[in-house]
């Protein structure tokens, strides 16, 4: 099929743009976000039938996993619109189909009437397929290839189009979000999780600020090693040793707050020598959140100073591991010499 004529948009340019004077036929809904497929396919419904009482009249939906033969397209797209201009048929689970069943939507796509609007739900997860890679791969534009009047939107966003969403979404849910705020939730690349973090911090105020933000996504795990590694990164002497004394009441129990600062150290360095959180979490597997929290702190550091403090960390950890020195106050010379350092 040939898709060099199909007219393309990204999620945020579609919901912005106004009405089309010649709406498309076929409107194929691709990338990752299926919540912001919903949107995008509420706004298509809404703009071919303006009048809500007609549309339960004039939208029929299929879904694609229970749907045994896409020959009834035809039928759907060719029965008239009642006491309306539009008739809307939507194919939802697109992406859950084996290609075999891709291949068979695809050519059952003929040219829909000009009183129709045919709309191929393909957004999500692609259902892994097994076996070799086939030969004729239905990819999404393949649904709107070769037709006229098509149009693909990809709901996928970048991280600057995430933070420019949270804004969107706060403003019609009647909240208000700082920069910093902004940043942390930018980093989920889940229009879902995005979604139910502003939803749930909505309930406890009406702006959203960063350390609320910070708060919602820490992963789990003993806060105080958070709020200790907090501590050493910003200079609080005082406040990292009095946690330290919160968290430590025996020499042994300081292998873990040691690790912890270790770890803080070398995610440091790496974000000093210029990796910056998402490469750091797509490199090691590992949430971005952490190397987040100490992106302002590697930034402050040069990357020698960044690699002497993994050479410090890693050596008092060695130390208390191997019995050359007691963990708690191997653990309490390290907070005291990175407290201190001039950056």
């Amino acid at each position: 099929m040939n898709s060099s004529a199909v007219t393309r948009a990204g999620y945020r340019s579609f919901m912005a743009a106004p009405a089309p004077s010649a709406p498309p036929r076929i409107v194929v809904v691709t990338g990752r976000e299926h919540v912001l497929a919903d949107d995008v396919v509420r706004r298509l419904v809404e703009s071919a039938l303006p009048d809500q009482s007609l549309r339960p009249l004039n939208v029929d939906t299929l879904d694609a996993l229970e749907t045994d033969d896409f020959t009834v397209l035809g039928e759907k797209l060719g029965a008239l619109p009642f006491l309306a201009q539009k008739r809307v048929v939507t194919v939802r689970n697109c992406i859950e189909l084996r290609n075999d069943d891709r291949i068979e939507l695809r050519d059952a796509i003929g040219e829909p009437p000009e009183h129709a609007l045919l709309i191929v739900d393909d957004a999500g997860e692609p259902r892994p397929q097994r076996g070799r890679a086939p030969k004729d791969k239905v990819e999404s534009a393949d649904f709107a290839g070769g037709h006229a009047h098509a149009l693909v939107v990809d709901c996928t966003l970048d991280e600057h189009e995430r933070e420019e969403y949270i804004d969107d979404y706060a403003a019609r849910i009647g909240v208000t979000v700082d920069k910093g705020a902004r940043s942390y939730l930018g980093a989920f690349e889940s229009v879902y999780e995005i979604r139910n973090a502003l939803d749930r911090l909505a309930l406890v105020g009406k702006k959203i600020t960063r350390s609320g933000a910070e708060e919602y996504v820490k992963p789990p795990g003993d806060p105080k090693l958070w709020d200790l590694g907090n501590a050493v990164g910003r200079g609080d002497l005082q406040g990292a040793l009095r946690l330290v004394r919160e968290l430590v009441t025996r020499p042994e129990e300081a292998a873990g707050p040691l690790i912890w600062i270790a770890g803080d150290a070398q995610i440091a360095w790496e974000l000093a020598q210029g990796a910056d959180p998402r490469s750091w979490a797509a490199a090691t597997g590992q949430s971005p959140f952490r190397a987040m929290k100490l992106w302002d702190v590697a930034r402050k550091r040069s990357p020698k100073l960044a690699r002497d403090n993994v050479r410090l960390t890693m050596k008092a950890l060695e130390d208390s591991i191997t019995g050359k020195r007691q963990a708690d106050q191997a653990l309490e010379e390290v907070i005291i010499r990175l407290c201190t350092q001039r950056a």
